[in-house]
């Protein structure tokens, strides 16, 4: 799983639980809460002030809607809490003390704002909501009703019932999105490991195919001068000799973790050139781009074949553009590569009189 699929999986579970979440304080106020306005209309002390902290109730609720589908949180959460806070006052003092009467319908309603005010933070404006709602009930049933002990620890169970509801919900949500995340950077985990995997399997089988290489060209000039067919002296076997310890040299040097592997490869290879009498300069300008293992190969190749048939001196630029890197040398070798790499890897060369001029260059894009 990509980095990419895994967010997309959040971000579908997160909106997913938001749109049952919506749904849910929709069907509760759309139904109980409309159904109670309407039976006791005639019943409040106040005739059209219980409908209209309704309507504000639903114009909270769609508000808490958008603003979670389109950004995941409700903006200015204190807002939704005084105003919950308000209809629940208003509402009790509209419903005469009743408390546990239909016409105290925000009594077990606003606890579901709050949870949508919550969304995405800490718990802390649920929690307002309802012990906000349990004060001003409570206070609503002292002021304007007669209770006894019985009304007292009625509201409490109330209180807790209905609070309950909204304390589970807000719970479940953060719970599920722990999962989810927890799922998330479990999967992250998983996907930079099997990365980290695939590109040792390829770096292993690349290594593996350039000691084959090698086994066959190296291999060939240690068995001439093993069993004597190969002169030492002879400059043609020096110049395969020192071809093979410029490749077995980079080989060795892949490995290595160095800021620019690429500059690190080619000093190698003139070493060896160096060490034959030969000098080498080398200038270097532009900005060197990470270029991968096996397109450095395939770059510093020809470079190797030219060092080792150069006679007398070489010279090697090195320019580079952030995205495209350049490899040019001219030196006075006695032939040109004979093996001239493939691919996103493009060689040139030209000879005149003496000095040969070859290029490679590679570019990322």
């Amino acid at each position: 799983m990509t980095d990419n699929s895994s967010a997309s999986l959040a971000a579908r579970y997160q909106r997913g639980t938001i749109i049952a979440t919506v749904c849910m304080v929709g069907l509760w106020h759309g139904g109980f809460d409309t159904a109670a306005v309407l039976l006791k209309w005639s019943d409040f002390r106040w005739t059209w002030v219980s409908p209209s902290m309704w309507a504000l109730f639903t114009a909270m609720t769609v508000l808490c809607a958008v603003q979670l589908l389109r950004a995941g949180v409700v903006r200015r959460p204190w807002v939704i809490v005084a105003l919950t806070l308000t209809i629940s006052v208003v509402v009790a003092l509209d419903a005469n003390g009743r408390v546990f009467g239909f016409e105290n319908w925000a009594f077990g309603a606003v606890g579901w704002l709050g949870v949508l005010a919550s969304w995405g933070r800490s718990a802390v404006p649920l929690a307002v909501v309802l012990a906000g709602n349990g004060a001003a009930s409570a206070a609503g049933m002292v002021l304007l009703a007669d209770p006894d002990l019985q009304d007292v620890a009625l509201l409490s169970m109330s209180l807790a019932g209905s609070a309950a509801l909204q304390v589970a919900l807000a719970y479940g949500v953060r719970t599920q999105r722990r999962i989810v995340e927890s799922a998330v950077a479990a999967a992250a985990a998983r996907a930079e490991t099997e990365r980290h995997r695939i590109a040792a399997e390829q770096a292993h089988a690349a290594r593996v195919q350039r000691h084959e290489f090698l086994q066959g060209t190296a291999a060939a000039v240690l068995t001439g001068l093993a069993d004597g067919t190969s002169d030492p002296a002879d400059p043609i076997v020096q110049r395969q000799c020192a071809i093979e310890a410029a490749r077995l040299r980079r080989l060795f040097l892949e490995a290595d973790e160095v800021p620019d592997p690429l500059l690190h490869e080619v000093r190698a290879c003139l070493e060896v050139a160096e060490v034959r009498g030969v000098p080498v300069r080398m200038s270097v300008s532009g900005e060197i781009p990470q270029v991968p293992g096996e397109y450095r190969r395939d770059l510093i190749e020809p470079l190797v074949e030219v060092l080792g048939t150069a006679r007398t001196r070489a010279r090697i630029t090195i320019w580079g553009s952030g995205s495209e890197v350049q490899l040019s040398v001219v030196a006075d070798a006695a032939e040109p590569p004979s093996a001239l790499p493939e691919g996103r890897v493009r060689v040139e060369w030209h000879r005149e009189g003496s000095l040969l001029w070859m290029q490679t260059s590679w570019t990322g894009k």
